[in-house]
């Protein structure tokens, strides 16, 4: 099966190879292509700064719908148990080394998902991520 990766990591080589020697580089048609999007974007957002209008038209809008997803999630979570009745027998810890487990293992988790929650929002997409593994 390595036989199978070797000739693989050979024709992607070749293939980069043979693309650099062509008359027309993909990469430089896609650097022209950057350079007008960016030119549109730059028009269409009425910004002078690009960078702004681009975090304006796309982060925002991420933004947005993470919130709408959360929100959406958690009134569907609370709809679905509007009515379920608390069972009559709770089952309970009795041992002292299984009830400070665990509480710390409560504490544990709380810690990350507050951790979670900080560093999520300080990154770009993170917050969606950190809220899931938080929940």
């Amino acid at each position: 099966m390595k036989w199978v990766y070797g000739i693989a990591v050979l024709l992607a080589a070749l293939q980069l190879i043979v693309g650099e020697a062509g008359s027309v580089s993909p990469n430089r048609a896609a650097g022209v292509a950057l350079v007008e999007a960016v030119e549109i974007l730059a028009s269409e957002s009425g910004v002078p700064n690009t960078v702004t209008g681009l975090i304006l038209r796309n982060r925002l809008y991420d933004t947005v719908f993470e919130v709408v997803v959360f929100s959406t999630a958690i009134l569907g979570a609370q709809y679905l148990l509007a009515d379920e009745q608390p069972t009559a027998n709770v089952a309970q810890f009795t041992d002292i080394p299984s009830i400070v487990l665990a509480r710390v293992g409560a504490t544990i988790s709380a810690l990350i998902a507050v951790e979670l929650a900080i560093r999520g929002h300080l990154t770009p997409g993170g917050g969606f991520a950190a809220g899931v593994a938080g929940g």
